[in-house]
């Protein structure tokens, strides 16, 4: 259940406890509310009216005279009889202006949807049990087509079976859902680079690419796309940035919104690395939103250390905000690990539930870094090798929530859905909305 739902429902507790457990004749003519009444759960209702800006004093459960007096205006405001007293009217403009400020304060939690992965579970049965929490998913469905980038091609093992069940899921219960496009996983590194080059200095193939992610938003339904194609050469970085202008010329004017995923960096040298092909500025003019992509500080090439510790994720978007206003940055999230061999130099990627299995095969101690506020833990596996593995759970997300609130963020994304600390869900509908 959302906040918003829970707010609403304890509402109409107090109001329906006092005008019919306190009245419980519906013949007899209803009461209002007046100073000295309490009623169960009347800090709801004060709590509205403090964030309506109607009353400044805090909820006490009594319908006091600061109460009273903040009903009054209200009332006044909204050409109702200004007696101060709560009538189910009256009671009803209070509900809907609150609905209306949840509406608006409600951040973005935007997941990416995978299928099934080799021990993780499909991104499906997260998105059904947090129906009400996840506002958006971005299905990892689409990448650059290998013999024709100006095309698309499916680029997971995901069915059309399950593809038009998730899509059907998220209309049912409000979900938005942006068509995710990528250039990687072709099994070597540079074809992703090598088609991006193909597509994005060629006018003819930006044209085609852009007709086709408009129709596949047509044909499926999508509600926008999110553009995430991250490897690229730093002699793209402007021919992106033109694909960009492109897409937005053709998506925005039928009403699709568009999302662009960028590795996070703390600076821009042009053609100094992964994140410096990516111009946040120029991106953000034609993104509606831009997904930082706050994660991989250590990655499965990488030494091993913190997925994202969380001074390194306040650096990224303290830079970011220099060139993206902060209202369209959406700050990445990620639900894995990495276990990495120190011996071999190899990785393995991890959700959380595979860092607790492990935990749960060689018994060591889960610590806490208390500078990178995540947790990590090492073991030596049966051949007698040194492992080193740094994972997220609920504290290490919470951390980085109180980033979205403090810098005012639109939102969080998810990498990825089902790969998660379980217990991050409930902490969700406290930590994001607006302060």
């Amino acid at each position: 259940m959302t906040l918003k739902e829970i707010r609403q429902l304890a509402l109409f507790a107090a109001l329906l406890f006092f005008f019919f457990i306190l009245n419980p004749s519906p013949l007899v003519e209803v009461t209002p509310l007046k100073s000295g009444h309490k009623v169960l759960n009347l800090y709801i209702l004060q709590r509205q009216l403090n964030d309506l800006g109607f009353m400044d004093s805090a909820p006490s459960g009594y319908y006091c005279a600061a109460t009273r007096n903040a009903v009054q205006k209200l009332q006044s405001e909204h050409k109702l009889k200004p007696d101060g007293n709560m009538t189910i009217q009256t009671a009803t403009v209070i509900l809907d202006l609150a609905s209306q400020i949840d509406n608006q304060q409600k951040k973005e939690v935007l997941g990416f949807y995978v299928g099934d992965e080799p021990g993780i579970p499909s991104s499906y049965s997260t998105v059904k049990a947090q129906k009400n929490i996840v506002t958006s998913i971005s299905p990892f469905w689409y990448r650059l087509d290998r013999n024709d980038p100006g095309q698309l091609e499916t680029g997971s093992d995901v069915t059309q079976r399950e593809m038009a069940r998730t899509l059907d899921f998220c209309r049912q219960n409000g979900i938005k859902n942006y068509a995710l496009i990528h250039n990687i996983l072709y099994g070597h590194n540079s074809v992703g680079k090598d088609l991006a080059h193909t597509l994005f200095s060629n006018p003819v193939k930006r044209k085609q690419q852009v007709n086709n992610i408009y129709n596949l938003l047509q044909e499926k339904g999508f509600d926008g796309v999110c553009i995430d194609i991250e490897n690229i050469y730093p002699s793209d970085r402007e021919h992106y940035v033109q694909f960009l202008v492109e897409l937005s010329s053709r998506l925005k004017p039928a009403g699709y919104p568009i999302i662009v995923c960028v590795p996070a960096k703390t600076s821009d040298v042009p053609g100094g690395g992964w994140g410096d092909n990516f111009d946040y500025a120029k991106v953000g003019r034609y993104a509606d939103q831009v997904v930082i992509m706050t994660y991989d500080e250590h990655n499965a090439f990488s030494s091993s250390g913190p997925i994202a510790s969380v001074n390194w994720v306040e650096k990224t978007i303290q830079y970011a905000l220099t060139r993206i206003p902060a209202e369209k940055i959406i700050m990445g999230i990620p639900g894995y690990g990495f276990d990495w061999n120190l011996v071999h130099k190899t990785s393995r990627y991890l959700s959380y539930q595979l860092a607790m299995q492990t935990a749960g095969q060689y018994k060591p101690d889960i610590k806490w870094d208390n500078h990178a506020q995540v947790p990590y833990f090492n073991y030596h596996d049966a051949q007698g090798s040194k492992h080193s593995v740094y994972f997220e759970n609920a504290g290490s997300t919470a951390a980085k929530l109180e980033l979205v609130n403090e810098y005012g963020l639109k939102g969080i994304a998810l990498w990825r859905l089902g790969m998660e600390d379980p217990d991050i869900w409930p902490l969700l509908p406290d930590f994001l909305t607006a302060g």
